[in-house]
């Protein structure tokens, strides 16, 4: 349960901001967001003030909102009677009301527009990303035990792949550790029709195929009606095995990439995972607080040229994606991005992705992907699992089908 203080001070950081954008009232509608600031995702709308704690309209369920939740819960059958219920709490209606534009559809928009009709309506979720992106030591200590848990469950992973397998049933068998070890199931993401199940578990060709994710690879998956993650295809002799999986622990997203081989690694792919973990340490040894996103990305950019495989980098061709880390929090796609034109600083308490990959076609994928703490003197590594390439031997792997 998320301590009281700690709401507090979300809450706090958010008036802060509104009071400098002469903002009366943010009405948080987003689960995550909510969950966030309320500490409870229930059927529920959090009013927060200018100044003075929140207010919850609660639908459902009360009972689990009221020991969840620290503010003043309010029931509530319907959420056009917000004003009534604020007037009869003896507060005056927002001359201006701060929502969340990046998520809302719009017809949660036009509803609450409707609700309001006297009110001007704004956009904070530049504000509340700001806020999210920043964690607290409470934030920070979930997120490192999560990357031990990770740690805990990938140590199966060696003994579940094996030759002449699918994707499929071996991805089903890695999900089941993650599962054991407290993994919660749902990832969820910001972005608009973003979806992604547990990680990608791709082997040979399937980690050049390219998809609509934000991301640098699909695979198969299962069809036209979920085209990314894990297929039917079989693993080979000498093929790369790909996991890009994110553990979801207490609410908390971490995001990892190991790469594993039956046999041997082909020797184009063994350079470009060598010249991913040199862009890594490039990076980790740069990343401090003041330092921009976007110059960090020019960094890795600027080594993968070096190296010839920029073509190759972050994907292939026109397929490439530009940027090569992020932030992570209880979304995926957090912020920062470390990104071109992305011209932000770092700071301390910034939690970060970064997932140098090459993509060699008809062959697969090779990378790397941590997860980071920005501290004030550098980083703090909370994917824990050593970087290493898992050479599973030939031998073992014909004596175990």
């Amino acid at each position: 349960m998320t301590p009281k203080e700690e709401l507090h001070r979300r809450i706090k950081g958010l008036q802060d901001m509104m009071k400098a954008d002469e903002c009366d009232a943010v009405l948080i509608l987003q689960n995550v967001d909510l969950y966030y600031f309320s500490g409870t995702m229930q059927n529920a709308r959090l009013y927060i003030p200018v100044s003075g704690e929140p207010v919850l309209f609660c639908r459902k369920s009360i009972s689990r909102a009221a020991n969840e939740c620290p503010w003043n819960i309010i029931s509530i059958n319907n959420y056009k009677y917000i004003p009534e219920k604020l007037g009869e709490l003896g507060q005056q209606l927002p001359e201006r009301l701060g929502l969340e534009y990046d998520v809302l559809p719009v017809s949660a928009f036009l509803s609450v527009k409707k609700t309001f009709p006297k009110t001007e309506l704004l956009d904070a979720s530049n504000w509340i990303a700001d806020l999210r992106a920043t964690k607290s030591p409470f934030e920070i200590a979930i997120m490192k035990k999560a990357g031990k848990s990770m740690a805990d469950a990938f140590s199966y992973v060696p003994d579940l792949i094996k030759q002449g397998l699918s994707e499929l049933a071996i991805a089903a068998r890695v999900e089941i550790a993650l599962r054991d070890h407290g993994h919660q199931g749902c990832i969820r993401m910001r972005g608009f029709n973003q979806e992604f199940f547990y990680g990608h578990f791709l082997s040979g060709p399937n980690g050049c195929i390219s998809g609509f994710n934000d991301g640098v690879t699909a695979g198969m998956g299962m069809g036209a009606f979920f085209p990314q993650g894990p297929g039917e295809r079989r693993i080979q002799i000498n093929d790369p095995v790909y996991l890009d999986y994110v553990g979801v622990f207490d609410g908390y997203n971490i995001d990892q990439t190991r790469l594993y081989v039956v046999g041997v690694l082909p020797h184009r792919l063994k350079y470009a995972f060598q010249v991913a973990l040199e862009i890594q340490e490039t990076l980790i040894d740069q990343v401090k607080p003041g330092v921009v996103a976007s110059d960090l990305y020019e960094r890795a950019i600027g080594i993968a040229d070096r190296a010839g495989l920029s073509q190759n980098f972050m994907g292939y061709g026109s397929e490439r994606v530009k940027f090569v880390g992020h932030g992570v929090g209880l979304e995926l796609d957090e912020r920062p991005v470390i990104a071109k034109g992305f011209n932000v600083e770092l700071e301390a308490g910034m939690v970060i992705a970064l997932e140098p990959k090459f993509v060699i076609p008809g062959m697969g994928i090779a990378g790397i992907e941590n997860t980071w703490l920005v501290t004030k003197s550098g980083v703090e590594k909370i994917t824990i699992l050593p970087d290493d390439l898992t050479v599973i031997p030939y031998d073992n792997i014909l004596l175990s089908s």
